[in-house]
């Protein structure tokens, strides 16, 4: 079990131009994969998620235990329930700070944007356009967290580093930040159809996910990475059907 320092930390080289969609691209193939792989385990730990959540307390560091666990899945590490433990102990308080603060800030973003919508007559102008400038900032709270939990599982604590590193990261890379959330977007939807989806597979899809996103992103910031070094995915769908000829990487 590895415990260094933050990737984000670590000293990056210039981040070399590459477009969202040659990001997205693996990470949604990695993303698929890594699902393929795990699935009994991804399983197991929603519903652990699931049952935790069920406490408002424990319910961010149940978040943060999927977010560990993920992290492993997608640098292809050995991956268990005990390192969704691990995840939930170590980042329970930071987490908590990580919840509290986005529960008051939609809370306060919502009644606003509520509050600002319903004015009429000659306010009616200044409320809208503040309601749309709240609603902008809403939307990028939510981009933000395509790369909070990410960074938390990467051994970032402070609270003020995790929320100006996800905004830097979005304000850096919009197409990604807004592609992977429109992703995850699409992943609940199939769940919401599915219905069992919900219960069993959705919360850990999307920390499989934004796990292996964060990874495939590294790549750009730190090119010398074991991120970088990572072997490329080499299956299609066709394994699905011939497991036994899998091109799996070693």
């Amino acid at each position: 079990m590895t415990h260094g320092r933050p990737e984000s930390a670590r000293h990056a080289a210039a981040p070399k131009r590459i477009r969202a969609a040659d990001v997205l691209r693996p990470t949604f193939k990695r993303f698929f994969w890594h699902t393929y792989d795990h699935l009994g385990t991804l399983m197991a730990a929603n519903v652990l998620w699931l049952v935790l959540s069920l406490g408002v307390v424990t319910a961010p560091a149940a978040t943060a235990g999927l977010a560990y666990l993920t992290r492993r899945v997608a640098a292809e590490e050995d991956a268990s329930l005990t390192h969704f433990w691990f995840g939930f102990r170590r980042d329970f308080l930071p987490s908590l700070k990580i919840g509290a603060f986005t529960l008051a800030v939609a809370a306060a973003l919502w009644f606003n944007i509520d509050f600002y919508g319903r004015l009429r007559g000659g306010l009616a102008f200044g409320g809208t356009a503040l309601s749309t400038l709240l609603g902008w900032s809403a939307a990028f709270l939510l981009l933000m967290h395509a790369h909070l939990h990410p960074l938390l599982a990467g051994g970032e604590r402070s609270l003020g580093k995790l929320l100006k590193k996800s905004a830097l990261l979005v304000l850096a890379n919009p197409g990604f930040s807004v592609g992977i959330t429109l992703q995850a977007l699409v992943i609940a939807a199939f769940c919401l159809i599915t219905g069992l989806g919900l219960l069993f597979i959705l919360a850990s899809l999307h920390a499989t996910l934004m796990a292996t996103g964060h990874r495939e992103l590294l790549k750009k910031y730190f090119p010398d990475s074991p991120a970088s070094r990572q072997a490329d995915e080499t299956r299609t769908l066709r394994d699905l059907w011939r497991p036994w000829d899998s091109q799996k990487p070693d």
